[in-house]
């Protein structure tokens, strides 16, 4: 049989096999833009508002905030706050690494601003520097309990470095604050999930799919959460997710598995195949579909 770990994500972000949510980008990118003073000057102005504009292009927003920092103008306090927003605006981009320097930067000035941990903890995941991300993330935490956004992003880290417990207690924490938010519930069932509690994990997620039933990921995490317990019906499930998301890899290859484990080898190759072809990659599957296609 294949390895139960040996998964990969249907989609971009954490490499553990269930696929976290955090908060849209557009809430984040929001978050961390501080409002910085207006100067009398045209070119100053523009920079001033470019630099704190949450829809600003990125890379117009880096190059606004280098021109306030080089103006000599700037209070040290507000040096931090332009470091802290082309720190984001960094992140926008996928330069995790310059976001980093930017918010050290930003420390070395001002490290009572709570969103310096915050995002800096954010890149630091991306960058699978997890200790430096949980240091962060608490940092944050202490500063501005039940900041939203540290808790949703530790409690995912968390569950990806196998600290279930841990992670649903962040979940937890989040979900007393917003009982309603579908993210937070979506997250909690995966905690659920990892720590082998599977029937509170499927009481939430088909409470999941009721309220959003066009959402693969949910069907395929539900899926996933019954596949020991109720094979068939976690095959209606995947299927479902496969309907929803046909370019999933992750979904044929948990449906192959169950087929695989109830007999039904020609449908579990089918699917071992599919997955292969959709960039699923596994050293068993490889050696899996070299079998299928030599037979």
């Amino acid at each position: 049989d294949p390895p139960a770990a040996d998964c990969q994500t249907p989609t971009s972000g954490y490499g553990a096999a269930m696929q976290t949510r955090t908060l849209s980008a557009l809430r984040w990118l929001a978050a961390p833009l501080l409002a910085l003073p207006l100067w009398t000057g045209t070119a100053q102005a523009s920079d001033s508002a470019r630099c704190a504009d949450p829809d600003a292009a990125p890379s117009e927003a880096v190059r606004a905030c280098d021109r306030l920092l080089a103006s000599g103008r700037l209070s040290v306090r507000e040096q931090a706050r332009a470091l802290v927003n082309q720190g984001a605006a960094w992140i926008a981009l996928g330069s995790y690494s310059q976001a980093i320097t930017a918010f050290n930067s930003a420390e070395r000035r001002d490290p009572r601003i709570h969103l310096i941990y915050t995002n800096r903890g954010y890149a630091h995941a991306r960058l699978n520097q997890l200790d430096d991300a949980l240091a962060d993330y608490g940092r944050a935490l202490a500063m501005q309990p039940g900041d939203p956004l540290a808790l949703m992003e530790r409690g995912a880290l968390l569950l990806r470095m196998g600290r279930a417990e841990e992670a649903l207690a962040d979940f937890d924490a989040l979900l007393r604050r917003a009982p309603q938010d579908a993210d937070v519930r979506f997250n909690r069932a995966l905690a659920l999930t990892a720590l082998g509690r599977t029937e509170d994990a499927v009481r939430a997620l088909t409470r999941l799919t009721a309220a959003a039933p066009g959402d693969a990921a949910v069907w395929m995490e539900l899926g996933r959460a019954r596949m020991a317990s109720d094979p068939a019906a976690a095959v209606k499930d995947l299927t479902e997710a496969i309907r929803l998301a046909p370019e999933w890899a992750e979904a044929h290859m948990l449906r192959g598995q169950i087929y695989d484990g109830l007999g039904q080898t020609a449908r579990a190759d089918r699917d071992f195949l599919r997955a292969y072809e959709l960039g699923y990659q596994s050293g068993w599957l490889t050696e899996r579909v070299a079998g299928i296609r030599n037979r």
